[in-house]
């Protein structure tokens, strides 16, 4: 066993102790033990992020303020969830991207748990937009409870509260979003009603063509990029959502399962990319939920779902996804008993990032950051990790990312991936030298 100390960055990341964006101290009760996802925590930071800016111990006031959060928690009891959208007719929901971009690579930055508000997210979108996407792609999770309001000041940069807004990045020619847990504890209305509308195909920096659901697939020459809803059902009961033995019961609708019309959909897909010729190219999966963790719980059943719809068995894959606030890169690993992954966490958008220590090698852990800094200045005990983002790369067949920090923009990781015929990938990467990433020999 390597023990390790983490390492220091002489730069440290930005902090939002200030009044123009919102408290990361307030997004930090996200990651309280079982109930930190939970729409009750949820309500009351929402609640406290509307507080006027500078004033002490925001979460216990807002604790203390039932009225601004109690009354809304207790309608969350008993809201309708929004109806389950699909594409109209005439559209399929294949996006075709391969050639609006011209001739070089196509560039497509993607982030995870990034909608919160606060100076960090504003970087992180800052950082996105320098690495020139010609698409980008959001992973799920708008802060604190998916209303339209906060889509607006998260998402859209509507001043808000006393707060500045932050505005999602798009890319020059399009952006995408799942929807996550978050966006479902107010039934999913802001997500589909505010947020679908500004996504999608973009000519002259509108939609032209819109991401009219919560799923979606990306076509390009030589790869495919499904990004696949696990938001509509982990909303859950308002108190039990993240609760992790209740949050496997199905009729508790915290599974984060597939929806009868997205599988559906998946059918139909299927039969599209088939008729094409384009069913044997490699893939991307997208999804907000963990299918793997070796540091928090994963959920299985889309994992399932995805093996029985047999499309991708077979084949290796390369699988993205958020909700667990951290950078964790595991090697490839076989899913749900067929599905021969590399799952990669990227989770570290806007949140505050989890504390993510190996007390013990694990041997499915490729690469993971164990940084940490001071929350903000004035509170030096409370540790947090580090935000970024990455950068899908593709070159005629080959695809690379890029692991970006939030720090200076500055490259983390490069893995390369490679078809080599029967469904296989050729896998490489290569760390800078003054990367902090430790590998999963490495204890921190």
């Amino acid at each position: 066993m390597v023990a390790h100390e983490s390492p220091i960055n002489p730069a440290s990341p930005p902090r939002s102790h200030t009044t123009r964006h919102k408290s990361r101290h307030i997004a930090r009760l996200s990651n309280v033990p079982l109930l930190g996802r939970s729409a009750l925590f949820s309500r009351i930071q929402q609640a406290a992020s509307q507080a006027p800016p500078g004033g002490s111990f925001p979460n216990l006031t807002a604790f203390l303020q039932l009225g601004k959060w109690l009354l809304p928690y207790l309608r969350d009891f008993f809201h309708k969830d929004h109806p389950y959208q699909t594409y109209p007719a005439g559209k399929t929901g294949l996006f075709d991207i391969s050639t609006a971009h011209g001739n070089g690579p196509l560039r497509i930055a993607v982030t995870a748990d990034w909608a919160t508000g606060t100076l960090e997210a504003e970087t992180v979108a800052a950082n996105m937009q320098a690495c020139s996407p010609h698409y980008t792609l959001h992973l799920g999770d708008v802060y604190y409870m998916g209303e339209a309001r906060e889509i607006g000041e998260n998402c859209l940069g509507t001043p808000a509260n006393n707060y500045a807004g932050v505005r999602w990045p798009k890319g020059l020619l399009g952006s995408f979003a799942l929807m996550g847990n978050h966006e479902m504890y107010s039934g999913g209305k802001g997500y589909f009603t505010t947020f679908l509308n500004e996504l999608g195909i973009l000519s002259s920096g509108k939609v032209t063509d819109p991401q009219s659901a919560s799923y979606f697939c990306l076509e390009n020459a030589h790869w495919l990029l499904l990004g696949l809803d696990t938001g509509y059902h982990s909303g859950g009961l308002p108190v039990l959502g993240s609760i992790p033995l209740l949050n496997q019961i199905p009729s508790l609708n915290v599974d984060a399962r597939f929806d009868p019309i997205m599988l559906a959909w998946l059918n139909q897909l299927t039969e599209t990319l088939q008729a094409a010729g384009s069913g044997q190219k490699p893939v991307v999966v997208l999804t907000h939920h963990q299918p793997v963790s070796s540091f928090d719980q994963a959920y299985q059943k889309p994992a399932q779902q995805l093996a029985e719809w047999g499309f991708l068995n077979g084949r290796e894959f390369v699988w993205l996804f958020g909700h667990e606030h951290r950078l964790a890169i595991y090697k490839e690993q076989t899913i749900a008993n067929t599905l021969r992954a590399y799952p990669r966490c990227i989770g570290h958008g806007g949140m505050p990032v989890d504390l993510t220590r190996l007390k013990q090698p694990d041997p499915n852990v490729l690469y993971y950051d164990p940084r940490q800094h001071p929350i903000d200045k004035d509170d030096l005990k409370t540790q947090v990790g580090y935000n970024g983002h990455v950068v899908l790369i593709f070159n005629r067949t080959k695809l690379t990312i890029e692991y970006r920090d939030i720090v200076n923009n500055g490259l983390l990781l490069t893995e390369t991936f490679t078809p080599e015929g029967s469904g296989a990938l050729h896998h490489s990467s290569s760390k800078p030298p003054n990367s902090p990433l430790l590998s999963g020999d490495q204890t921190s």
